[in-house]
């Protein structure tokens, strides 16, 4: 008997027992026929409470992968998806209520699919002390998925895809705690398929703080090395930040879409994600491993 399920949705949680349960609700609440999508969510191994709250919410499929990383915990939801298509989005993220509909729209007006790319937008959560200089951050650099479909990648905060095309690929790398998605959205275009941006179907996301950006640095640094080879990484990584370092700042300084105020504390975050990545680069350099926080 065939599957009603015409696409999965994935999302693996760490640790984020509030917002989860926001992305469920926003997910339960699609305007589509409830019976013709699945709702998998995945816990990487939490140490807060997320797995016991998750499992109380009807309605969903709850799994749990204990080796660590996003990409392991995807796979895990990959292998039990019903869906002629998987939908990605993060437990932080809260989905339109047209999201999915959009995603399928998408994909099936056009050929040789590998990726559907939604938009992103960013809101100010209620819990989070955000300060204006990470927002403005946020509005000049972070998730600009039109931009990334153009370079023919894309990120799960908002991602679709045959599910067959991903399993034939193997999946997502388990092995990389970042930069997961781009890896795989390169295999797909290298195997003779697109990423197409999908404007409509957009996912909403919690700005972040600081910290909350320099700590995905961080991981970034990490998922680099992890799937760099060769004996000459930490000078390739180290020219790779430089690279960004300069260009983002020429961006901020030749925009004329912000107040000079602004483009010097974009500067100041762009300066403090340069230290970061040098630091994080000197840590992996000398033996330690990559960081999932």
């Amino acid at each position: 008997m065939t599957s009603k399920v015409k696409v999965s949705v994935i999302v693996p949680v760490w640790n984020d027992e509030r917002r989860v349960v926001k992305c469920i609700n926003a997910l339960k609440n699609q305007q589509f026929v409830p019976e013709a999508y699945e709702i998998i969510i995945i816990d990487n191994g939490s140490t807060d409470r997320t797995f016991e709250e998750i499992q109380g919410i009807e309605g969903i499929t709850v799994l749990q992968e204990l080796k660590p990383g996003s990409y392991a915990a995807r796979n895990k939801g990959l292998s039990v998806a019903k869906g002629h298509y998987v939908a990605f989005t993060d437990s932080d993220c809260v989905p339109d209520k047209n999201w999915l509909a959009s995603l399928i729209e998408c994909a099936e007006t056009q050929r040789d699919i590998g990726v559907v790319a939604g938009d992103v937008s960013f809101f100010k959560d209620e819990a989070d002390e955000i300060d204006d200089a990470s927002l403005a951050y946020e509005s000049f650099f972070s998730m600009n998925q039109e931009e990334y479909a153009r370079k023919g990648v894309c990120i799960t905060a908002n991602w679709l895809s045959k599910k067959k095309t991903l399993l034939e690929l193997g999946g997502f790398n388990a092995k990389l705690k970042s930069g997961g998605d781009h890896d795989m959205a390169k295999r797909l275009t290298n195997n003779g398929l697109s990423v197409v941006f999908c404007k409509q179907a957009v996912v909403a996301h919690p700005a972040r703080n600081k910290q909350e950006i320099l700590k995905k640095r961080r991981r970034v640094i990490g998922g680099s090395w992890d799937k760099t080879d060769g004996k000459l990484k930490s000078i390739k990584l180290l020219w790779e930040a430089v690279k960004l370092y300069i260009k983002r700042t020429l961006l901020v300084f030749f925009s004329n879409e912000a107040s000079l105020k602004q483009r010097l504390s974009v500067f100041g975050i762009i300066s403090a994600i340069f230290f970061v990545s040098l630091s994080e680069i000197a840590k992996l350099t000398v033996g330690q491993q990559s960081t999932r926080s």
